[in-house]
């Protein structure tokens, strides 16, 4: 049918038309849609942006509460160590406080060891100095026979002891008990390189000496003779006498034992030509008229008939008056008399006695 012309023009204009409303419906979707991902993508930044200021946040607030636990934990130290020091004040206060009234008022030393035990408790920086010097009294105890702080409390309390070895001896169970505590607070101060001292090993090896501990003893007196001379040390202490029994007599009758010990103390034999020199020069040497016995240290020798023990051999000098003959007695370390080895009315030469006595002692040394 014949399509008129008008109608055509309307046709393709409506046509155009929706054409030009579907691209633009297009063009608008895409701009929707691009919106929508500069939307999203804007979201996601922001998303992105809040979750790293969320960590950075959280990581800072750690931090910040890192930093406050530590800051407690300094102040927790700080206010220990301070305590510690004020405690440590405290107890150093305190037990300088109890030495003190140790060395005052102690009536016996083992009331002293009791006290300075406690001190040392409470302030350990004591111990070395204060054990050394434990040990050394208990020593001086043991070799004087004697508790001197006893003797001195005793004294002081109006009891009359002039001579405290013959008036308040030790007895037994006190001999013992300081013997074994010397050698534990010598031990344990004296025998480190760092602490080492002449005067700590020479009691300590006295004190292995009252228990019969040869070969202890021998080793401490080594270290001693790499500091000083130990007879020196000995005379020094003003117990030479009852140091030299002590050692002498824990080599008991053993001559290879006696020989080594006298190479330790770097002492010349007991030859003839010694002894007489000795014996004839003695009341020069004393300048004392009448001169004192002559006194030699002696152990008896096994096959020799009569007590085995270490003794002074007492010898009376060689005066002009007896026609310079001599006679000699042992007497023990404790003081006991024994019957004379040559009796004072039956003098004889100095040379006769040196046989004499030979044949009955090993002669280690004079006691000058």
């Amino acid at each position: 049918m014949p399509i008129p012309f008008l109608g055509v023009i309307i046709a393709i204009l409506t046509i155009f038309g929706v054409s030009i409303q579907g691209v633009e419906t297009v063009l608008t979707q895409k701009e929707i849609d691009q919106a929508r991902k500069d939307a999203a993508k804007q979201h996601t930044e922001a998303m992105q942006e809040i979750a790293q200021a969320r960590g950075k946040a959280t990581k800072q607030h750690t931090e910040a509460l890192q930093e406050i636990d530590q800051a407690r934990k300094e102040a927790a130290t700080q206010y220990a160590e301070a305590a510690q020091e004020i405690k440590k004040a405290r107890d150093e206060a305190r037990a300088e406080n109890i030495l003190l009234s140790a060395n005052k008022f102690a009536t016996s030393l083992i009331e002293k060891e009791t006290q300075v035990n406690e001190a040392v408790t409470l302030c350990p920086n004591f111990k070395q100095r204060e054990y050394r010097q434990l040990g050394l009294e208990m020593g001086a105890a043991v070799i004087g026979n004697v508790d001197y702080i006893k003797w001195q409390s005793m004294r002081m309390a109006g009891y009359a002891f002039e001579a405290p070895l013959f008036q308040l001896p030790l007895e037994e169970e006190e001999r013992t008990f300081f013997i074994d505590h010397a050698i534990r607070y010598l031990r344990e101060t004296v025998l480190h390189p760092a602490n080492t001292d002449a005067q700590g090993l020479l009691y300590l090896a006295c004190m292995y000496g009252c228990r019969h501990q040869y070969d202890e003893m021998m080793e401490v007196l080594d270290k001693a003779s790499q500091i000083s001379q130990i007879v020196q040390a000995m005379k020094a202490e003003f117990r030479e006498r009852p140091m030299m029994l002590i050692l002498v007599d824990a080599c008991g009758s053993d001559q290879t034992k006696i020989e080594r010990l006298r190479g330790m103390l770097n002492l010349p034999r007991t030859t003839e030509q010694f002894f007489c020199e000795y014996v004839k020069e003695f009341p020069l040497k004393t300048h004392q008229l009448p001169a004192p016995y002559i006194e030699w240290i002696a152990v008896r020798k096994p096959e020799a008939a009569g007590e085995s023990s270490t003794f002074i051999i007492k010898i009376t000098p060689p005066y002009p008056s007896n026609q310079e003959k001599v006679d000699a007695f042992p007497t023990t370390s404790d003081g006991r008399y024994h019957t004379p080895i040559v009796p004072s009315e039956n003098r004889v030469s100095i040379e006769e006695l040196y046989t004499i006595l030979t044949s009955l002692f090993i002669l280690f040394c004079p006691i000058a």
